[in-house]
């Protein structure tokens, strides 16, 4: 009998289209359904809700809406992490091209989703290892990751944060990339498949299990046989650029599934650095899965 999940999801992802270029979900009777998430705390209420099964989603949103109440939807979650899933897909800073941030004179406006994001807490972090001081900035929540490229295209922003296919548009547009995720750390943890309670012991298995092989593909497989697969999911998915940024070790796919205390760390280290909300131990010693 054919199982049926559905899965929300801030973009294309790159493995759910390697599954289904593969077959691998009709081999464990697999439906996928996806909905376009506009907003964490929207993807989290419908976790909540149960208008999505699964999430793929930041660990710093986990880390979160799993520990405290003293979140946008005012509720702890139970949620589960089922395994890693990248290293950010090369999360940048990125500025037009004209604009210096070495020089301590420089005012800069600079978009973000919201401020207390975890992009957000990421961006301070970059922005301070480059010397950029609180004097020079400006932040206004602009909103959601294409809306920031677009709006850094137009010159009405003069930086944000961008990744995956959103970077290497901007890169090709001419605009200037700082910095990224690698530099903060060479462990930054990007994206994590997390599943709310109550979801099926089997089923998580079988869905990782997939996860895993298409992961192998999208690693090991012929750059053209890749390039072709996602290309026909997204065209900006099938570029060289992507598929470097996809199969680097320090921006790309996670081969290792388990997600350690190390990396939840880092990113409350990143949050730390912006005072913001931090989990105590505990509560990554119980999200780790390794």
């Amino acid at each position: 009998m054919t199982r049926a999940v559905t899965i929300g999801q801030f973009s294309h992802s790159p493995v759910l289209a390697a599954a289904e270029h593969l077959g691998l979900l009709a081999h464990i009777d697999l439906e996928i359904i996806t909905k376009k998430v506009l907003s964490s705390p929207g993807q989290y209420e419908w976790l909540r809700d149960g208008d999505i099964d699964i999430a793929i989603t930041s660990p710093d949103n986990v880390l979160l809406y799993a520990t405290t109440e003293k979140n946008p939807i005012s509720e702890q979650l139970d949620i589960t992490m089922l395994r890693a899933i990248d290293r950010g897909l090369g999360l940048s800073l990125v500025t037009r091209p004209d604009l210096d941030l070495t020089n301590p004179e420089t005012s800069i406006r600079m978009g973000v989703d919201v401020m207390k994001s975890g992009f957000a807490f990421l961006l301070r972090s970059m922005l301070t290892s480059l010397g950029v001081t609180p004097g020079q900035l400006e932040f206004t929540e602009v909103g959601s990751t294409p809306t920031r490229k677009g709006l850094l295209l137009a010159g009405e922003i003069d930086g944000t944060i961008l990744n995956a296919e959103s970077v290497v548009e901007a890169g090709a547009a001419g605009m200037r990339v700082w910095s990224s995720s690698a530099d903060i750390s060479e462990n930054y943890l990007g994206t994590v498949i997390a599943v709310g309670p109550g979801f099926d012991p089997q089923l998580a298995a079988d869905f990782v299990q997939v996860w895993a092989e298409a992961t192998e593909w999208l690693l090991d497989a012929p750059a053209a046989d890749v390039s072709a697969a996602l290309g026909k999911v997204d065209p900006r998915l099938g570029t060289p650029e992507y598929l470097e940024i996809l199969r680097n070790p320090l921006t790309g796919l996670l081969r290792d599934p388990e997600i350690s205390i190390n990396q939840l760390q880092i990113l409350c280290d990143i949050r730390e650095a912006s005072d913001a909300y931090v989990p105590a131990k505990a509560h990554l010693e119980r999200l780790a899965t390794g």
